[in-house]
């Protein structure tokens, strides 16, 4: 059996609170308001979450939004 950095992409490791939250909102299509570092802001339901990428849906048949995670200063669920 390989080790967890074998199994998953560097910087996406499940058992990481973090990245079973996410996974929880995406499995219950919560509502996000995402807080970049910059300053800006995007809101949305997650569709998916990898290494690098958090994909961010908005309205019903748009073309989902990549966030790098590196950018992401905040994320906050609309419930």
């Amino acid at each position: 059996m390989g080790s967890s950095s074998e199994r998953h992409p560097a910087g996406f490791d499940p058992s990481q609170p973090g990245i079973r939250c996410l996974q929880q909102w995406i499995r219950r299509r919560t509502p996000l308001r995402i807080e970049l570092a910059g300053g800006g802001q995007v809101q949305g339901v997650a569709a998916w979450v990898d290494g690098e990428f958090l994909a961010l849906q908005g309205e019903a048949g748009e073309e989902p939004v990549l966030v790098n995670r590196r950018a992401i200063a905040l994320i906050q669920a609309q419930t």
